[in-house]
């Protein structure tokens, strides 16, 4: 019974030793935390990926010769004409993904002003200085399906020279009749800032800074309708009240959730 005692002994003086050993080591199996699980997606929000960046980047700026006439962004390896049959409510893959990666872009990805090289050249320009002008512009037009207004570009007015002085802050004046005007030399400085959106855009499509990742993006009927480029990210506390919409809506499909999630993404655009 001695040799059993001091049998046992040895043993728990070893299961002791061990669990010293594994405590000192941080390896003490009681230490080892449960694995977690995998982070999931944030409500509304979609991969974009370096892949969906470099095709985008083959996107162009085309001018829309109509009314005043007015860029708009034109998917890769598509016609003008194809283009305008898919606004005009068709569907393909192609566009369904021009669709979420230029939504992405108009509200996650930076752009600021400065000399920009086009290589290859775009509409025999080698190179575009965008300025902070050309942005407030590129912000404030009329954007409608990833293209500006024709009619009415920047505003209410057709003769939206009034309405670019406006955002840009020059003076609007009225004549004796009551009409707004900015004057003979502002209207040509106008109409040329206009020509130059054309560019802008090109340059915004090459240049636009926006990194892979999952992006909240929504649908694309309020995509095409509300979109414009922010030109800097969205900010944490809109995305956070989009989200919050979405939670809200659940998963019940009628007028009052596309209403609310409407306004939820109008939201989003919304300018400062």
């Amino acid at each position: 019974m001695r040799w059993i005692h001091r049998r046992d002994a040895l043993a728990l003086s070893a299961a002791c030793a061990a669990s010293a050993l594994l405590a000192a080591t941080g390896c003490e199996q009681k230490n080892v935390p449960a694995a977690s699980a995998p982070p999931q997606p944030s409500p509304g929000s979609i991969e974009i990926t370096q892949a969906d960046i470099d095709w985008f980047r083959r996107s162009r700026a085309e001018w829309i010769d109509c009314e005043s006439g007015a860029p708009g962004m034109v998917p890769p390896d598509m016609s003008l004409e194809q283009y305008e049959d898919l606004l005009d409510g068709g569907s393909s893959p192609a566009f369904d993904r021009f669709v979420n990666v230029t939504t992405a872009f108009f509200l996650h990805a930076s752009f600021v002003a400065g000399h920009y090289t086009f290589e290859p050249p775009f509409a025999q320009r080698t190179a575009f200085d965008v300025t902070d002008e050309h942005i407030r512009l590129l912000r404030r037009a009329n954007w409608l399906s990833f293209l500006i207004d024709c009619k009415r570009p920047y505003g209410d007015f057709t003769h939206f020279e009034i309405d670019m002085a406006d955002i840009l802050g020059l003076p609007v004046t009225k004549d004796a009749k009551g009409y707004a005007q900015i004057g003979k030399e502002a209207e040509k400085r106008m109409d040329a800032l206009h020509a130059d959106m054309l560019p802008t855009l090109q340059a915004y499509i090459r240049f636009a800074r926006l990194n892979p990742g999952r992006y909240v993006v929504p649908g694309r009927g309020v995509a095409q309708t509300a979109g414009r480029p922010l030109c800097r990210p969205v900010s944490a506390t809109r995305l956070a009240m989009y989200q919050r919409a979405l939670a809200a809506a659940g998963p019940r499909s009628d007028s009052h959730r596309v209403a609310a999630l409407d306004e939820a993404a109008r939201a989003l655009f919304a300018l400062d």
